[in-house]
């Protein structure tokens, strides 16, 4: 596909340090994400993301690495499900900083079309995870490294990805963070765990935080509530929550605001992986 520099701002240019618009695709939707997130999208630039156009040219996924990579060696990966109306942008700007002193990778999908809000304006689990699976399978990425988190309607899609990674045997995610956003049966890719397409218990042996915000607007779905059913759902098909993280203080949103959730998470992860490490 052909670069395209005329639609980035001469001043736009003059904050990139670690990419050129040479190295920016040309896509609609990229163009859309600019302009609603020029900040968030100039930060992602600046510290190294690289911006990829998805094989089917529907969408694209920003992928980066810390500084501590070293070459030809794989190292543990975020993949984050923005929320509604969002962008991948913001996944990248709310984890970078915690991740780069953890030595984590981020591939932030833009599964979000731009346009209406209905299921037909996200990609569907399927799509999301085919490219997980393309992207770590290209990169190295070893199974059980992963950590994935979705927020919101992200988050209500950790279910059905969570589900394929196990039903393919590919087994990437050593911990998953459903944040702020239960499992709903009327949701058709939700519906296909219940109705068995991928066994009986498609979260046998998978690793679960979750959080909910005391003060979340919609407390039945996003909040405690919510997401203690959540919780149940997970065990309920295999899963083990081996953390649920209840903020009184935070409402939707709230994981980020309070440094401490983030972290509590991320040490788990850190006990993760090294549970699945070969030396164990």
């Amino acid at each position: 596909m052909k670069k395209c520099f005329w639609i980035f701002p001469v001043l736009l240019i003059g904050f990139l340090s670690s990419a050129s618009a040479s190295d920016i695709p040309s896509h609609p939707l990229l163009e859309q994400a600019r302009q609603a997130k020029l900040e968030r999208f100039n930060y992602a630039l600046q510290h190294g993301a690289k911006i990829e156009l998805t094989p089917d040219g529907k969408t694209f996924f920003l992928l980066w690495y810390p500084s501590s990579k070293v070459p030809g060696k794989p190292v543990p990966m975020f993949a984050g499900l923005h929320g509604h109306g969002s962008w991948a942008f913001d996944e990248f700007f709310l984890w970078h900083d915690a991740l780069e002193k953890r030595g984590c990778g981020i591939l932030a999908i833009q599964w979000w079309l731009g346009g209406d809000e209905s299921a037909e304006g996200y990609l569907r689990p399927r799509e999301i995870y085919k490219i997980l699976d393309q992207t770590f399978h290209r990169e190295g990425v070893q199974p059980g490294t992963v950590l994935l988190h979705g927020f919101s309607r992200g988050s209500a899609n950790t279910y059905p990805v969570a589900a394929l990674d196990t039903y393919t045997q590919n087994r990437y995610f050593a911990l998953i963070i459903a944040n702020s956003g239960k499992a709903n049966a009327d949701y058709p890719p939700v519906h296909e765990i219940i109705q068995g397409t991928y066994g009986e218990k498609p979260f046998e042996g998978t690793h679960w935080a979750t959080f909910a915000g005391g003060k979340d607007p919609h407390p039945e779905r996003d909040g405690i509530q919510g997401m203690r059913e959540a919780g149940k759902f997970i065990e309920q098909y295999g899963g083990t929550v081996d953390l649920a993280i209840e903020d009184p203080s935070q409402g939707h949103g709230g994981f980020h605001r309070n440094p401490a959730n983030t972290e509590k998470a991320l040490d788990l992860f850190a006990q993760k992986l090294a549970e699945n490490s070969p030396a164990n």
